[in-house]
């Protein structure tokens, strides 16, 4: 017992001392003197929801207009690591750092992510929203996940300098699992009009026109689930998707997926993820509500559902 206690006091204290080296690793006033830049007035300045990356906005030496990027550490790392967001072209006043916007931590695939959402004005007129993607590496600390980052297109932000407007930055984990749920299924349809992501999970729906069939997917940080639409519906063929939506009841949630089969009869498909991230397709929920023919809309169906699970 006292080999046992000994040992997790160890461990604990080790953990303890990482933490607080990951914590404290990151001066970013340090770093910006050893560099020779300047901070950029920010205001309330962006604090990052995980010790080991801070954001960094700056005006490098020589130019007039702001850059940012990312300060990262690791355990036992001798120097921090920069990560370049933007930054102005030589001799050029563009593109410009108009403000990172949002760090969002989550879970994809049984790894750690961090979302950066940042505004770069390209242009005089054009300025967009970016995503910029780190991944946890067991040895090396947050690094860039080039893949993801490459496959989440920026999209203009909606600020012009003569007609700003208000601006509601994109959700970067929505972006995030989009890209790789639709990387899992490249001969599948993903209908992103019926995708739904939340804080913890996602819902999605795949369609495969030619052969008349769709699947639905759900994840919550771990391997997706993929139910075809034939567990709800035997021997059927899926004419058509019509429309997706959630439900949340005692701590589990509910997705729901809306489809016609052959005749056009419209059926409810249901997939629940438990609090601790367990998927499964809710057959009996499924067969009770589309036996009762609650499924003209969505709200005929979820009311249903909420019937079912009182």
């Amino acid at each position: 017992m006292t080999r046992m206690m000994s040992a997790l006091l160890l461990l604990a204290l080790t953990a303890g001392s990482a933490a607080a080296l990951a914590a404290g690793a990151i001066d970013v006033d340090g770093y910006l003197r050893q560099q020779g830049w300047e901070a950029a007035d920010q205001g309330n300045a962006l604090q990052s929801p995980v010790p080991d990356v801070a954001p960094l906005v700056f005006y490098a030496k020589g130019d007039s207009v702001p850059s940012c990027g990312l300060l990262t550490a690791s355990v036992g790392a001798k120097a921090l690591d920069y990560i370049e967001l933007v930054g102005p072209d030589p001799e050029a006043g563009f593109p410009q750092c108009l403000g990172i916007k949002s760090m969002t931590p989550f879970t994809l695939q049984n790894r750690e992510y961090l979302a950066v959402g940042y505004l770069a004005r390209e242009t005089r007129e054009d300025t967009d929203l970016h995503f910029h993607y780190l991944v946890r590496d067991r040895s090396r600390g947050f690094i860039t996940d080039a893949a993801l980052t490459d496959a989440v297109p920026s999209s203009p932000s909606g600020l012009h300098p003569r007609n700003p407007v208000a601006v509601k930055p994109a959700d970067g984990v929505r972006l995030a699992r989009i890209a790789v749920l639709g990387r899992a299924y490249p001969a599948w349809r993903l209908m992103e009009r019926d995708f739904i992501s939340d804080k913890a999970s996602s819902f999605s729906i795949f369609e495969d026109k030619a052969a008349r069939r769709c699947q639905f997917v759900s994840e919550a940080g771990a391997a997706p689930l993929a139910v075809a639409h034939t567990s709800f519906a035997p021997e059927t063929s899926c004419d058509s998707i019509l429309a997706s939506s959630r439900l949340e009841k005692g701590g589990r949630v509910y997705y729901l997926a809306m489809f016609a089969v052959q005749g056009q009869r419209q059926l409810v498909g249901v997939i629940s993820v438990a609090p601790n991230g367990e998927i499964g397709p809710e057959t009996a929920l499924s067969n009770a509500i589309n036996r009762t023919g609650a499924t003209k809309n969505m709200a005929a169906a979820k009311a249903a559902l909420m019937r079912q699970l009182q």
